[in-house]
């Protein structure tokens, strides 16, 4: 697939997502969910988002890649006008936003799914026992693998862009026009990605890095391990 037909794919899936649809109560408990699990994460990767060179790019992928709420004007722009935004933005800027957008959808998929066989469980305080029960869904095991493979590969084709002064200058070019053109958000959004991820000397190791540890993770929670949060070295 093309970059484009890559980017209206997830876009279809995106917009398929239950918390688009006017159901405040699962949209209460999806978020509870949420506000749990990033906090689970910011424990789990605190070093990372103690160190000065990692910390910026941590925090955006943690809060604003996952939680997938700075996601929604993105989607709607590219979704309005996606013939215009492929030929106006860099083929491989599009490739890394599809790529981006597969990972973050996924995320949101699973969350979703785990929503709902909770269900009125996350009316009230999320236990951990009661997050794992959640998670630990068998028809799940190979989408998480997928998740993390996405967020390790993601930071492979960043660190691409990011060292290229070319790609980058090619994209500050067109930054009026994206604008003018109506991508603001989206510009903004790549912008933003780019800039604090310039900082860390290798994105694709650091990602490479916190997919290893989420998987390990991940896969402790499988084996029933009794403490799997519990800081470990991968």
């Amino acid at each position: 697939m093309t970059a484009g037909e890559q980017l209206q794919h997830y876009l279809d899936r995106f917009f398929d997502l239950r918390q688009h649809g006017d159901d405040p109560v699962f949209l209460a408990r999806l978020r509870r969910l949420q506000d749990w699990q990033g906090e689970r994460l910011k424990n789990t990767h605190a070093h990372l988002l103690e160190d000065p060179q990692t910390a910026e790019g941590v925090r955006f992928l943690l809060e604003e890649v996952y939680g997938g709420r700075e996601l929604l004007p993105v989607a709607r722009e590219i979704r309005r006008a996606l013939p215009k935004a492929m030929k106006l933005l860099p083929d491989k800027v599009m490739l890394t936003s599809a790529a981006a957008l597969e990972a973050a959808i996924l995320t949101q998929e699973l969350d979703e799914a785990v929503t709902e066989l909770l269900a009125d469980e996350l009316d009230q305080p999320l236990t951990e026992q009661r997050y794992l029960n959640g998670f630990r869904q068998d028809d799940h095991r190979s989408d998480r693998h997928r998740q993390l493979q996405l967020v390790a590969e993601l930071g492979h084709r960043l660190d691409r862009y990011i060292r290229s002064r070319m790609l980058l200058t090619t994209f500050r070019m067109v930054r009026k026009p994206a604008h003018a053109a109506g991508f603001s958000n989206l510009y903004d959004f790549m912008d933003r990605s780019f800039r604090v991820m310039k900082p860390v000397p290798s994105v694709g190791l650091l990602l490479e890095q916190l997919a290893a540890r989420e998987e390990t993770i991940m896969n402790r929670v499988y084996d029933h391990h009794p403490s799997p949060f519990e800081n470990h070295h991968v």
